[in-house]
């Protein structure tokens, strides 16, 4: 199976499975897999057209920065009436990371 035909519940198994302990990872049934996608799965079987996921390391502590964007997927008259406002706050939160992240690097 390539990675371009792999569905996002094939997905999530296979990152679920890569945390796993190798003495576990065989045990594991495929209707166990099922249940534990259809329990924890639902919040990776969203596509992005961007997934920008960084690690940043200081001396004292790491942190991360997530960027995700992709299609809205709501009415588009709940997404009319606020979309100037979240791309405000969109963006406000990605300067105010950026700048957290600048700081703390000095």
């Amino acid at each position: 199976m390539t990675p371009a035909s792999r569905s996002p519940a094939d997905a999530f198994i296979a990152r679920f499975l890569a945390r796993v302990p190798p003495d576990l990872r065989a045990s594991f049934t495929a209707s166990q897999l099922t249940a534990i996608q259809r329990a924890f799965g639902m919040r990776y079987t969203m596509e992005h057209a961007v997934d920008l996921r960084r690690h940043v390391r200081l001396p004292w502590a790491r942190y991360y920065l997530v960027v995700l964007c992709g299609r809205d997927h709501r009415p588009s008259e709940a997404a009319h009436r606020h979309s100037l406002r979240l791309h405000a706050v969109a963006l406000a939160a990605l300067a105010a990371g950026i700048a957290l992240i600048a700081a703390l690097s000095r």
